[in-house]
């Protein structure tokens, strides 16, 4: 394959092929983590048919998780400045995508196939080798991944769009491991299900690959070491405050996400087939709203429309208070379904925005040391990111073991609303004027 030409000044829009099959990445990748994380901790500590135990031990099993996580976290740093510093003619990000995919599918499929049929010493080695692996190699692809949006637009319009497609991308994913997947375990078994969705996961990991990175990016490979590296991007301000404000907004609505299937089995007395329902009426009024997300933010800009999405759920969350005690008469599962729809509008935005702001801010790192480290940022973003789940779990758990029954798991909606509100608070400092400029003055092609 020849080396492809680079962009010329004065990019145009990217073509509506290239935003499409961006966004199908993001739907191979939650599909692969989604089946994991739903199928993986069933198969190890549950009891097969036939056997007399189960593989492993919950303990072990989760102690094998965090291990992973631990080196997901390590491994976002050291891969965005690869990612970021990597010389080669297909670009910076499109060869992390095309050799991390293969490998990726492998090692998940490879984790559900344990070489010991019993509970043995060799499959907690097995998984623990296996989930070190399975976790760099989701870094590999993820990071670049998320670099290459800001890589590929020039223009506030095309990061948006490019996060809707994602966005989208990443609600089809997410409802294929958690409603397909269970079809295909009753109709073929949990392996085959494995096979089959990771079949299909690694096509749609693969599509990104073919987007022709040089055509659309001017990006020049960073030189940065990795210390140095993540030095500078935290001492970038309008990225210290994103990073705060995200993760005070991830903190809240992984509390109120972790703990949806206690809600409506314990404050809303419904059954957890109920979990359906308000996860639906969640992820179906998000669906809805991207559009609307998507012109709002292309004409108010990022800003306003990530503030509107905290305060509003700041407003929303305090209302699983009455969970259990409906008020205006409204049944247990019609005022559950109302609030998780209210919940998907600003639900939209969070999908959305942030991704496109960290690319902005990104571009301010050309301005301050001429070199164009976007891997970097999402990279320090996701490693945060990642701690704020473990953390916002912990909580999660103290409410609900401290605060007694039901009112700890009441309480997780108004601390939820609590953190983002504060998150609100924060995003109201971001200066966005000053970002836009820095991003007309450091890439011309994006002015106008």
């Amino acid at each position: 394959m020849d080396p492809e030409p680079e962009v010329a000044a004065g990019a145009p829009r990217l073509p509506r092929g290239v935003v499409l099959a961006y966004g199908a990445g993001a739907s191979g990748w939650v599909l692969v983590d989604r089946v994991l994380l739903t199928w993986l901790f069933f198969f190890y500590v549950t009891t097969p048919s036939g056997a007399e135990q189960p593989l492993m031990l919950p303990l072990v099993f989760s102690l094998m998780m965090l291990a992973g996580r631990v080196i997901d976290a390590v491994a976002d740093p050291v891969i965005a400045r690869w990612s970021d510093n990597h010389r080669g003619r297909l670009g910076r990000r499109r060869p992390f995508l095309l050799v991390s995919a293969v490998p990726y599918v492998a090692v998940f499929v490879a984790l559900f196939h344990p070489p010991v049929a019993e509970r043995s010493p060799v499959n907690a080695i097995y998984l623990a080798v296996g989930l070190a692996l399975y976790f760099t190699l989701f870094t590999a692809y993820v990071g670049p991944y998320l670099a290459l949006l800001a890589d590929l637009s020039a223009t506030t319009a095309d990061r948006v769009d490019l996060s809707t497609s994602k966005a989208v991308a990443t609600l089809v994913g997410a409802a294929v491991a958690l409603i397909v997947s269970g079809l295909l375990v009753e109709a073929y078994g949990l392996r085959a299900m494995v096979w089959i969705l990771g079949a299909a996961a690694l096509v749609l990991l693969l599509v990104p690959g073919r987007i022709r990175e040089r055509r659309y990016s001017r990006a020049q490979p960073a030189t940065m070491p990795l210390v140095a590296a993540v030095r500078a991007t935290l001492s970038n301000r309008p990225f210290l405050i994103v990073l705060l404000g995200a993760n005070a907004l991830w903190f809240g609505f992984n509390i109120v996400s972790l703990n949806v299937p206690l809600y409506a089995t314990s404050l809303l007395g419904l059954t957890e087939g109920a979990v359906a329902i308000l996860m639906g009426a969640l992820f179906g009024v998000c669906l809805v709203t991207f559009p609307l997300v998507n012109r709002l933010t292309k004409r108010v800009g990022l800003k306003r429309v990530m503030v509107a999405s905290l305060v509003a759920f700041a407003l929303i969350f305090p209302l699983i208070f009455r969970f259990p005690s409906p008020p205006f008469g409204l049944t247990p599962v019609v005022y559950g379904t109302l609030v998780m729809g209210l919940a998907g509008v600003p639900l939209a935005g969070f999908f959305i925005v942030p991704d496109a702001i960290i690319a902005a801010v990104a571009d301010l790192e050309l301005a301050r040391s001429g070199q164009r480290r976007e891997g970097m940022y999402f990279g320090v973003n996701g490693l945060t990111l990642k701690l704020n789940l473990g953390i916002s779990t912990v909580v999660s758990g103290a409410l609900l073991q401290f605060g007694g029954d039901p009112f700890g798991l009441q309480l997780t909606g108004p601390v939820s609303a609590v953190a983002v509100a504060l998150g609100a608070l924060v995003f109201l400092r971001y200066p966005e004027s000053e970002v836009e400029a820095a991003r007309a003055e450091v890439r011309p092609e994006a002015a106008g």
